[in-house]
């Protein structure tokens, strides 16, 4: 199991995505909150999953007309390395 740990912003990101399944959400909101940060608890199958899902993501949304990263793609990014398994 991987420990990560996710900011406020990338966690009501994630809770609010449309392209992230419930099955997902579950695992979100079965984390806890500390010191402001959430930490979830995930197999390195399903970090992988949203991983992927996140990539997909910041390929459709997380770049403007000029190529530049949006706010979007910011948190995006991120949540790339976060749920990236070591």
């Amino acid at each position: 199991m991987l420990k990560i740990e996710l900011s406020r912003i990338e966690f009501n990101y994630l809770c609010q995505s449309a392209f992230l399944d419930d099955k997902y959400r579950k695992i979100l909101y079965s984390g806890e909150l500390a010191n402001g940060k959430y930490l979830i608890q995930i197999s390195e199958d399903q970090a992988d999953e949203i991983r992927d899902l996140c990539g997909e993501q910041l390929q459709f949304a997380g770049f403007d007309e000029k190529y530049e990263v949006t706010d979007e793609g910011k948190i995006l990014e991120s949540l790339i390395d976060k749920f990236f398994a070591k």
